[in-house]
């Protein structure tokens, strides 16, 4: 049942929740509603113009807000399964990140949990969201999926953090996952490996981890190798551990395991003590995001190291930037990982005396 309208006072501008509790209808349909996009009825959507104009709604825009007064900005973290967003390996420096960079530029920060599914895909999106209280939006970790989309679309500015939309155009920063996946095999094949397996990945998942697992194809062919996958879901860790433990008393030639994340390789050394594998003696191994559980392990990981922290600073700096431009060019930016060698890959030495005989030739280099 709708609410009686009520003029505006003036001391205090509407919000779109006000709209929609007087509309009986979401925040959300109520944004949609009043950028004229597709997905609200033309009846629905007078209605609700009539309703904002009664109540005096102003949309608030990073543009339009009294600069004497502090930006604020909404950083919205995924979390699966009720996690902790500060206690994620990956995301918590990401969060640090931010919340230096806010600090320094003396700008208010807001932090709002969306819950996600197993897919990284919002099971809600939170109403800081749509409401529009701050000046900008900062997501980080999520997956849109087309439904979902229309939601971030022209409400406020916003940029991703690893974390990607199927429609829409937005700021992002993302890792150059390709990239580290090649460095983190060459790597392997340099010290002499030929069956390299990858685990922690599967077909459909998170895209992040879809671009290691092409990182690591690529490679594999330029290497004229063939790819060898211990497919699992990376979020579970001992499922993929135990995955592993199986797929290498089956396929005894395998000598080292590219992982998909640090978090799985980590699971599945612990698993291989405990089966009786050795690493790197039987098996060698390289992670991906250098979380800081990687030096501690024993023998200590290594990985594909990625500027975490960095990449929170960053998505800040591009916030700031695109509420001071408006509209202008979309930014995309790649932070490059490097290797941190530690103790989990082994020199096949037999292997690369054979390689200094016999040198790999590489694509472009190839008869025709």
């Amino acid at each position: 049942m709708e609410r009686p309208l009520a003029r505006g006072t003036g001391h205090k501008s509407a919000t779109l929740a006000d709209i929609a509790a007087t509309v009986s209808l979401s925040p959300a349909a109520v944004s949609l509603a009043l950028r004229g996009k597709p997905g609200v009825s033309e009846a629905t959507r007078e209605r609700v113009v009539e309703a904002s104009r009664i109540l005096g709604y102003r949309p608030i825009s990073g543009l339009s807000r009294n600069r004497h007064k502090p930006m604020t900005v909404t950083l919205v973290i995924r979390a699966l399964h009720g996690d902790s967003p500060g206690a994620n390996r990956f995301y918590g420096p990401v969060l640090a990140g931010v919340e230096e960079r806010c600090r320094r530029l003396h700008i208010r920060l807001i932090l709002a949990i969306m819950p996600v599914d197993q897919f990284n895909h919002p099971i809600e999106v939170p109403h800081s969201v749509t409401d529009q209280l701050s000046d900008g939006l900062i997501f980080v970790g999520a997956h849109f999926a087309s439904p979902l989309t229309p939601l971030l679309e022209g409400a406020l500015p916003a940029v991703l953090v690893d974390a990607y939309a199927e429609d829409g155009v937005f700021d992002t920063v993302e890792t150059d996952n390709i990239l580290g996946a090649r460095a983190a095999v060459e790597h392997l094949v340099s010290h002499g490996h030929r069956h390299i397996a990858i685990l922690g990945t599967e077909p459909g998942a998170f895209p992040s981890i879809l671009q290691r697992r092409r990182g690591y194809e690529e490679a594999m062919a330029e290497a004229g190798l063939t790819p060898r996958y211990i497919d699992a879901p990376y979020y579970e860790h001992e499922t993929a551990a135990a995955s592993a433990i199986s797929y290498l008393r089956a396929h005894g030639n395998v000598t080292a395991i590219f992982c998909a994340n640090d978090l799985v390789a980590i699971t599945f050394i612990q698993a291989a003590r405990l089966a009786g594998i050795s690493v790197p003696d039987q098996v060698s191994v390289v992670g991906f995001d250098d979380i800081d559980m990687a030096s501690f392990i024993t023998p200590a990981l290594t990985t594909m190291a990625v500027d975490k922290v960095g990449m929170g600073r960053l998505a800040v700096t591009l916030l700031a930037h695109r509420l001071e431009v408006g509209e202008e060019c979309v930014t995309a930016t790649l932070v490059r990982p490097h290797l941190i060698e530690r103790g989990t890959v082994r020199t096949l030495e037999p292997a690369l005396r054979l390689a200094e005989k016999v040198p790999m030739l590489h694509p472009e280099a190839q008869p025709v």
